[in-house]
């Protein structure tokens, strides 16, 4: 999901009743999946001050235009599309070289500031392929079908797209999926559709509802550690967009994982900029995996069992290890402090 900051600030005059801080959180806490779909469309998918901007009903754009791919890397920096068959790929790809898939989330695309400087930072100092997954079409609509039934068909047109550039040559063992949001349960889907065999996945900030809320839909629908041989998931909506709790090998949770984020604390005068802390923490979890991939800055966190003991001190002779691509992979759940201002780093 993209940042909306400047238009949810106008959010509050289109929501019929005014709803405190606590009842805000209560739209997360729902048993009902008609009550939580609905919520989330009408806060979160009222970018357009009208809701009716959302998709529903069947989607009946050809499956290679409503999921497309665009590669680069570091001979060729400016993403290209490339296609499933695609004439064209040896100079597209470097198929000798590994390739990552950065697939954003609901109401999100490849066009975004976040996407762009994260493709040009994995080509930069990861030296590798990029394929942007942009599934934008599918994903304008109500959060319940793009949940439910559209992420399933741009995991099964990945898995068939990877399993082209196999048939081309390239090594599964180069593979690593990263995924935002719905991204990171689609590179899940995919994660299991190849049996658990690719080498990597980094699930930033994954979906929570209609994933593991109101209740747990199985681990064939969402991101685990089953999924790859090493899954590391950075939390920082812990409860509300985010899923709750990390199954990844490794799970690192910034200043406990809660929203919000120091980089997203606002003056609090409505509502609305409540949902646009949120918004704001879900989307920093690609900002911190972003810059991670720089050796030069460390998140450093300690393993721990929740961020309160962390806070006190009780965990600093644990194990430490380094968020994002240059984990040490010793696994467990890590917990860290981050700043209010970018790079983020304390």
């Amino acid at each position: 999901m993209a940042s909306f900051r400047p238009v949810l600030s106008l959010l509050v005059a289109s929501i019929a009743v005014d709803v405190s801080r606590a009842g805000i959180l209560d739209i997360f806490n729902t048993t009902s999946d008609y009550n939580l779909v609905q919520s989330l469309n009408i806060v979160f998918g009222q970018t357009k001050n009208d809701i009716s901007f959302l998709l529903t009903g069947e989607d009946k754009t050809p499956i290679e235009q409503a999921v497309t791919f665009w590669c680069g890397h570091s001979n060729s920096t400016t993403l290209q599309q490339t296609l499933l068959d695609d004439p064209d790929l040896g100079s597209k790809l470097n198929l000798s070289k590994p390739i990552a898939f950065l697939t954003h989330g609901w109401l999100d695309n490849t066009t975004r500031v976040w996407f762009q400087k994260t493709v040009q930072d994995m080509i930069k100092y990861r030296d590798s392929n990029v394929c942007g997954v942009n599934w934008a079409r599918l994903a304008q609509y109500d959060y319940g079908i793009a949940a439910v039934k559209h992420v399933p068909i741009v995991s099964g047109y990945l898995t068939k797209f990877i399993t082209f550039l196999l048939n081309s040559g390239m090594s599964l063992d180069n593979v690593t999926l990263v995924g935002h949001s719905m991204g990171a349960q689609i590179s899940g889907q995919v994660g299991l559709n190849f049996n658990g065999k690719i080498p990597q996945i980094f699930g930033l900030d994954p979906a929570g509802p209609m994933f593991t809320a109101p209740v747990d839909r199985g681990l064939r629908y969402r991101l685990d550690k089953s999924d790859a041989k090493y899954v590391q998931m950075i939390i920082t909506s812990r409860g509300t967009i985010g899923v709750r709790v990390g199954d990844g090998h490794e799970n690192f949770y910034p200043n406990g994982g809660d929203a919000p984020m120091p980089n997203c604390v606002l003056p609090l005068t409505n509502d609305a900029e409540f949902f646009d802390q949120i918004m704001c923490s879900h989307l920093h979890a690609t900002s911190l995996y972003r810059f991670s991939l720089n050796p030069a800055l460390v998140f450093n966190a300690r393993r721990c069992l929740n961020y309160g003991s962390y806070r006190l001190g009780l965990c600093s002779f644990n194990k430490s290890n380094r968020l994002g691509v240059y984990s040490d992979r010793s696994g467990g759940d890590f917990y860290l402090r981050t700043g209010a201002a970018s790079p983020y780093d304390v």
